[in-house]
């Protein structure tokens, strides 16, 4: 029997979903251990797919949020939550399925670095304390998210990629849910009760309503706005137009039930970096 290449059978597996008799039989000539890396390096290969660069430049990797109103903060929650107030999102906009991954930060930022130091690059294009392409990136300041998105932006002239400010964050991440959290917070998220203590690929746990992956937890999410301390009475959707601190939302890898909900507001110095903090996109027709 002629032996396959292995480029034949990758063809051939690429069109099956699951192993068949067909690729069974075919693991007899091969090998059960060739055949299982076959498979192996398929999964992987759309695994990057989907959270790699093109997912975001072909707008795969974004959901349609409408526009809409919603009631935001908690009246039982921090101080810096309330009062709760309402807030028209006046148009649509796209906001990324996932956190930002690995794979594609390192795709954007390995070119933004081609003419530092080659230790400098490295740590600047894989910065992530946990490290896997399908993780979310962590470990990276608000100033070092702008230039990736400067780099992001520069590949194509047809959206403009930013963060979502704190109020479409809060409203995407509600989905019309008006509770702590979007669903159940254990179907829904990785924290300390069950993360093992690290990020996990995105998207491994149930979508919130619009289609929204990881929003409670996993890591903590840079968002546009500087933090203020109460939401105050005349609170602007864009957030205060200056301040010391960026915000942060929806909880990490680390943290508890009560840090996961949809209200809750962490903050820090944008320069600082942090393995539970990582980011997600937003974008919108040049």
């Amino acid at each position: 029997m002629k032996p396959f290449a292995f480029s034949e059978l990758l063809a051939h597996m690429s069109s099956i979903r699951q192993p068949s008799a067909m690729a069974c039989s075919l693991a007899l000539p091969m090998g059960a251990a060739l055949l299982s890396a076959a498979w192996l390096f398929l999964a992987r290969a759309q695994e990057t797919n989907e959270h790699g660069l093109a997912a975001l430049l072909d707008g795969s990797g974004f959901v349609r949020i409408p526009a809409g109103e919603f009631m935001m903060g908690s009246r039982n929650g921090k101080p810096d939550e309330q009062p709760v107030h309402r807030v028209v999102i006046s148009k649509g906009l796209e906001m990324g399925k996932f956190e930002v991954t690995q794979a594609q930060w390192e795709a954007v930022m390995r070119r933004a670095h081609a003419r530092v130091a080659p230790g400098e690059a490295a740590e600047a294009s894989a910065p992530s304390h946990f490290k896997g392409p399908s993780l979310p990136v962590e470990n990276v300041s608000w100033h070092e998210v702008q230039q990736f998105l400067r780099m992001l932006n520069a590949r194509d002239d047809r959206f403009e990629y930013r963060l979502p400010t704190e109020a479409e964050w809060e409203y995407a991440c509600r989905a019309g849910s008006t509770g702590d959290y979007a669903g159940t917070l254990d179907a829904m998220a990785w924290y300390e009760s069950n993360s093992g203590g690290q990020t996990r690929p995105v998207g491994r746990k149930e979508p919130n309503a619009w289609g929204l992956y990881d929003m409670h937890g996993n890591v903590w999410e840079w968002v546009q706005d500087w933090y203020a301390h109460d939401y105050g009475e005349e609170r602007p959707a864009a957030g205060p137009a200056s301040g010391s601190y960026k915000v942060y939302r929806g909880g990490g890898w680390f943290s508890s039930p009560a840090d996961c909900r949809s209200a809750v507001r962490g903050f820090n110095f944008p320069i600082d970096r942090y393995d539970s903090v990582g980011f997600r996109l937003v974008r919108t027709p040049k």
